[in-house]
């Protein structure tokens, strides 16, 4: 028994009846962001893809006085979302920047302090004093070049917030140089008459504990808020800054030093400059 087709199915261009002459409806459009900045709901993932998990929130408030001061420590490397949110909502600014300083201060004092005693003499006194100030002094004369390069570049974050965001960041590259001076100090007292290697050492290590402070410091350019930071372009400004930031520092140690030989002085008199200095002890490095 055959089968009649109808004319209409054998017609190109005809579609398929659903329930009247209508064209199916067309599929939802794409969600035009995830679910914090887009409004929409979540994208499906890939298969095969983890979930990206929510960022870590503390329990409850740092506690106030000294132990606040320490527990900063903690929240700067667990909890850095929420150390943003607080700076971008102006939530105890004073205190993050009085604690970030004191953090720094700490951090600088212990490294200074481990160092000191690898040298041995005066420096067991001298270097925990001048350490923390390569910090606090290199900030002080760039946090302005800061602020300005931010703001050309979008940013609508006020002079207190922006510091509080250095200092935070400064606090993590002196957390990371405590994690540091176990190291540090076994390098040092097995190769205690190597000068330029203990040099060459220890700028490695602030270089590595500054790379942690650059990424901070990204970090919350990236999670201030795109309504509050221009996105990329204050990104390719910060790298401007943070090459500037990396001079003045290197160029600040230099000027506080001696710390990795014994004498009683404290600071040497103005010669030179760091980057030579560098080349110099690589060179006496390779030739032995």
């Amino acid at each position: 028994m055959g089968v009649a087709l109808s004319p209409d199915l054998l017609r190109p261009n005809t579609l398929l009846s659903f329930g009247d002459d209508r064209r199916p409806p067309p599929p939802p459009p794409p969600d035009s962001g995830g679910p914090i900045f887009g409004g929409g709901p979540e994208q499906p993932r890939p298969h095969g893809q983890a979930p990206q998990p929510e960022p870590p929130t503390p329990d409850g408030p740092r506690p106030r006085g000294f132990l606040g001061s320490l527990a900063l420590i903690e929240w700067l490397l667990k909890y850095q979302r929420t150390v943003f949110e607080d700076i971008l909502e102006e939530r105890e600014l004073a205190r993050y920047l009085v604690d970030s300083i004191i953090v720094t201060i700490i951090g600088g004092v212990f490294y200074g302090f481990v160092v000191g005693i690898s040298v041995g003499g005066w420096q067991i006194l001298y270097d925990p004093i001048k350490m923390p100030w390569i910090f606090i002094f290199t900030l002080l004369l760039c946090l302005p070049s800061l602020y300005i390069f931010s703001a050309y570049s979008g940013s609508t974050l006020s002079m207190a917030q922006t510091a509080a965001v250095a200092f935070s960041a400064t606090a993590v590259v002196a957390t990371i140089l405590i994690g540091f001076a176990p190291i540090t100090w076994f390098f040092m007292f097995t190769a205690p008459d190597a000068y330029s290697f203990s040099v060459l050492l220890n700028v490695f290590v602030f270089a590595v504990a500054g790379f942690f402070g650059v990424q901070f410091l990204f970090r919350a350019a990236g999670g201030l808020g795109e309504e509050r930071v221009g996105g990329t372009p204050l990104q390719q400004t910060l790298m401007w800054w943070v090459v500037l930031y990396g001079v003045v520092g290197a160029q600040m140690g230099w000027l506080l030093r001696p710390y990795f030989n014994q004498t009683d002085v404290f600071i040497r008199p103005r010669s030179g400059n760091f980057f030579v200095a560098v080349l110099r002890h690589i060179a006496d490095m390779l030739t032995g």
